[in-house]
Protein backbone atom coordinates (compact mmCIF):
# COMPACT_ATOMS: atom_id res chain seq x y z
CA UNK A 1 0.00 0.00 0.00
CA UNK A 2 1.59 3.56 -1.47
CA UNK A 3 1.53 6.48 0.90
CA UNK A 4 4.17 8.82 3.07
CA UNK A 5 4.09 8.34 6.80
CA UNK A 6 5.19 10.96 9.38
CA UNK A 7 6.26 10.18 12.47
CA UNK A 8 5.72 12.58 15.54
CA UNK A 9 6.89 11.53 19.31
CA UNK A 10 9.25 13.85 21.54
CA UNK A 11 11.14 10.53 22.93
CA UNK A 12 13.64 9.50 20.90
CA UNK A 13 13.43 6.11 21.95
CA UNK A 14 9.93 5.19 21.20
CA UNK A 15 9.91 7.25 17.69
CA UNK A 16 12.75 5.27 16.65
CA UNK A 17 10.82 2.14 17.11
CA UNK A 18 7.79 3.39 16.10
CA UNK A 19 9.92 4.00 13.15
CA UNK A 20 11.25 0.71 12.81
CA UNK A 21 7.50 -1.11 12.76
CA UNK A 22 6.43 0.79 10.29
CA UNK A 23 8.98 -0.19 7.66
CA UNK A 24 8.72 -4.08 9.06
CA UNK A 25 4.66 -3.39 7.73
CA UNK A 26 5.70 -2.11 4.76
CA UNK A 27 2.57 -0.52 4.58
CA UNK A 28 4.18 2.96 3.48
CA UNK A 29 6.79 3.26 0.54
CA UNK A 30 8.43 5.95 2.61
CA UNK A 31 8.57 6.88 6.47
CA UNK A 32 9.72 9.79 7.87
CA UNK A 33 10.76 11.03 11.94
CA UNK A 34 10.21 14.94 12.56
CA UNK A 35 12.08 16.43 14.57
CA UNK A 36 10.05 17.28 17.72
CA UNK A 37 12.08 20.60 18.24
CA UNK A 38 11.05 22.00 14.75
CA UNK A 39 6.75 23.19 14.39
CA UNK A 40 4.94 19.92 13.60
CA UNK A 41 2.64 22.01 11.34
CA UNK A 42 5.51 23.55 9.24
CA UNK A 43 7.43 20.16 9.07
CA UNK A 44 3.89 18.68 7.82
CA UNK A 45 3.66 21.65 4.99
CA UNK A 46 7.19 20.48 3.71
CA UNK A 47 6.48 17.04 3.88
CA UNK A 48 2.69 17.14 2.89
CA UNK A 49 2.69 13.04 3.65
CA UNK A 50 -0.87 11.24 3.15
CA UNK A 51 -0.41 9.49 7.29
CA UNK A 52 0.68 10.89 10.79
CA UNK A 53 1.67 8.84 13.78
CA UNK A 54 1.75 11.10 16.38
CA UNK A 55 2.32 10.96 20.03
CA UNK A 56 1.04 14.34 21.79
CA UNK A 57 1.34 13.34 25.73
CA UNK A 58 5.09 14.99 26.36
CA UNK A 59 5.15 17.37 23.79
CA UNK A 60 4.31 21.14 24.67
CA UNK A 61 3.14 22.08 21.31
CA UNK A 62 0.74 19.52 20.07
CA UNK A 63 -3.27 20.03 21.32
CA UNK A 64 -6.72 19.47 20.19
CA UNK A 65 -7.01 22.70 18.59
CA UNK A 66 -3.86 21.86 16.42
CA UNK A 67 -4.66 18.85 15.87
CA UNK A 68 -8.25 20.57 14.55
CA UNK A 69 -6.01 23.15 12.64
CA UNK A 70 -4.25 20.24 10.69
CA UNK A 71 -7.23 18.29 9.84
CA UNK A 72 -8.65 21.51 7.97
CA UNK A 73 -5.08 22.02 6.37
CA UNK A 74 -4.47 18.36 4.88
CA UNK A 75 -7.13 17.09 4.15
CA UNK A 76 -7.32 13.66 3.73
CA UNK A 77 -4.33 12.93 6.05
CA UNK A 78 -4.46 9.97 8.22
CA UNK A 79 -3.96 10.23 11.71
CA UNK A 80 -2.77 7.57 14.53
CA UNK A 81 -1.87 8.14 18.31
CA UNK A 82 0.31 6.08 19.69
CA UNK A 83 0.05 7.27 23.18
CA UNK A 84 -0.10 6.86 26.72
CA UNK A 85 -2.79 9.27 27.82
CA UNK A 86 -5.54 8.25 30.11
CA UNK A 87 -6.94 11.45 30.28
CA UNK A 88 -10.73 10.77 29.02
CA UNK A 89 -11.17 14.59 28.48
CA UNK A 90 -8.62 15.00 26.62
CA UNK A 91 -9.10 11.69 24.20
CA UNK A 92 -12.59 12.82 23.60
CA UNK A 93 -11.21 15.93 22.15
CA UNK A 94 -8.74 14.10 19.83
CA UNK A 95 -11.48 11.89 18.60
CA UNK A 96 -13.53 14.97 18.20
CA UNK A 97 -11.09 16.91 16.40
CA UNK A 98 -10.76 14.01 14.01
CA UNK A 99 -8.42 11.29 15.18
CA UNK A 100 -10.04 7.99 13.61
CA UNK A 101 -7.04 5.70 15.63
CA UNK A 102 -6.26 5.37 18.71
CA UNK A 103 -3.81 2.96 20.76
CA UNK A 104 -1.52 2.91 23.10
CA UNK A 105 1.58 2.05 23.51
CA UNK A 106 1.49 -1.21 25.38
CA UNK A 107 -0.30 -2.59 22.34
CA UNK A 108 1.46 -5.59 20.30
CA UNK A 109 3.06 -5.16 17.19
CA UNK A 110 -0.12 -6.97 15.33
CA UNK A 111 -2.44 -4.49 17.05
CA UNK A 112 -0.57 -1.37 15.69
CA UNK A 113 0.09 -2.36 12.63
CA UNK A 114 -3.80 -3.28 12.08
CA UNK A 115 -4.63 -0.01 13.42
CA UNK A 116 -2.50 1.88 10.57
CA UNK A 117 -3.85 -0.41 7.77
CA UNK A 118 -7.66 0.07 8.95
CA UNK A 119 -7.21 4.15 9.41
CA UNK A 120 -5.30 4.27 6.09
CA UNK A 121 -8.50 2.33 4.29
CA UNK A 122 -10.66 5.00 5.28
CA UNK A 123 -11.69 2.94 9.00
CA UNK A 124 -11.59 3.52 12.19
CA UNK A 125 -9.58 1.93 15.20
CA UNK A 126 -9.35 2.58 19.03
CA UNK A 127 -7.78 -0.31 21.01
CA UNK A 128 -9.40 -2.23 23.93
CA UNK A 129 -7.91 0.51 26.91
CA UNK A 130 -8.93 3.14 24.90
CA UNK A 131 -12.37 2.35 24.42
CA UNK A 132 -12.68 1.22 28.04
CA UNK A 133 -11.26 5.19 29.32
CA UNK A 134 -14.03 6.83 26.97
CA UNK A 135 -17.05 4.95 27.65
CA UNK A 136 -16.74 4.84 31.32
CA UNK A 137 -18.52 6.55 33.82
CA UNK A 138 -20.34 10.05 32.47
CA UNK A 139 -19.87 10.78 28.62
CA UNK A 140 -20.97 13.19 26.08
CA UNK A 141 -23.65 11.27 24.88
CA UNK A 142 -27.39 11.99 24.19
CA UNK A 143 -28.07 11.64 28.10
CA UNK A 144 -26.26 15.25 28.36
CA UNK A 145 -28.75 16.71 26.40
CA UNK A 146 -32.78 17.68 26.92
CA UNK A 147 -35.11 16.41 24.27
CA UNK A 148 -35.45 19.70 23.40
CA UNK A 149 -31.76 20.32 22.57
CA UNK A 150 -31.58 16.93 20.68
CA UNK A 151 -34.82 17.83 18.43
CA UNK A 152 -32.41 21.21 17.80
CA UNK A 153 -29.34 18.96 17.26
CA UNK A 154 -31.49 17.15 14.40
CA UNK A 155 -32.13 20.39 12.61
CA UNK A 156 -29.38 22.05 12.33
CA UNK A 157 -27.60 18.82 11.27
CA UNK A 158 -30.66 19.32 8.33
CA UNK A 159 -29.40 22.99 7.14
CA UNK A 160 -31.93 25.09 8.95
CA UNK A 161 -31.08 28.50 10.22
CA UNK A 162 -32.10 29.76 13.73
CA UNK A 163 -34.97 31.16 12.66
CA UNK A 164 -36.84 28.19 10.67
CA UNK A 165 -36.28 26.12 13.85
CA UNK A 166 -37.86 29.08 15.81
CA UNK A 167 -40.75 28.69 13.24
CA UNK A 168 -40.94 25.03 13.57
CA UNK A 169 -40.80 24.29 17.12
CA UNK A 170 -42.91 27.19 17.67
CA UNK A 171 -40.26 29.17 20.19
CA UNK A 172 -38.14 32.15 20.15
CA UNK A 173 -35.13 33.08 17.41
CA UNK A 174 -33.40 33.72 21.28
CA UNK A 175 -34.85 30.53 23.03
CA UNK A 176 -33.08 28.45 19.86
CA UNK A 177 -29.99 30.56 20.48
CA UNK A 178 -29.39 29.91 23.77
CA UNK A 179 -29.95 26.08 23.29
CA UNK A 180 -27.37 26.22 20.98
CA UNK A 181 -25.20 27.86 22.76
CA UNK A 182 -25.70 25.77 25.44
CA UNK A 183 -25.09 22.33 23.67
CA UNK A 184 -22.49 23.30 22.18
CA UNK A 185 -20.99 23.84 25.87
CA UNK A 186 -22.52 20.65 26.99
CA UNK A 187 -20.35 18.80 24.42
CA UNK A 188 -17.34 20.65 24.74
CA UNK A 189 -17.21 21.98 21.16
CA UNK A 190 -16.65 25.23 19.43
CA UNK A 191 -18.82 25.81 16.14
CA UNK A 192 -22.15 24.42 14.72
CA UNK A 193 -20.06 22.69 11.98
CA UNK A 194 -18.18 20.23 14.92
CA UNK A 195 -21.71 19.99 16.12
CA UNK A 196 -22.73 18.28 13.09
CA UNK A 197 -19.64 16.53 12.59
CA UNK A 198 -19.60 14.82 16.61
CA UNK A 199 -23.76 14.18 15.76
CA UNK A 200 -22.90 12.11 12.60
CA UNK A 201 -20.28 10.48 14.42
CA UNK A 202 -22.03 9.53 16.91
CA UNK A 203 -25.13 8.24 15.03
CA UNK A 204 -27.56 10.71 16.02
CA UNK A 205 -28.09 12.18 12.39
CA UNK A 206 -27.49 10.33 9.20
CA UNK A 207 -25.60 13.32 6.56
CA UNK A 208 -26.27 13.26 2.74
CA UNK A 209 -23.17 13.02 0.60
Amino acid sequence: MAGTVAIYDPQFITRQGIKTLVKASALFDQVHLLDPKNSLFDSLKQLAPSFLLIDYAKSKEVNVELIRQIKQEFKGIKTLVISEDNDKARIQGMIQAGIKGFVTKSCSEEEIIEAMDTIQTGGKFYCKKVLNIITSGEDYTTRDLSVREMEIVKLIANGKSSAQIADQLTISVHTVNSHRKNILKKLGLKSPTELIIYASEMGWVQLSD
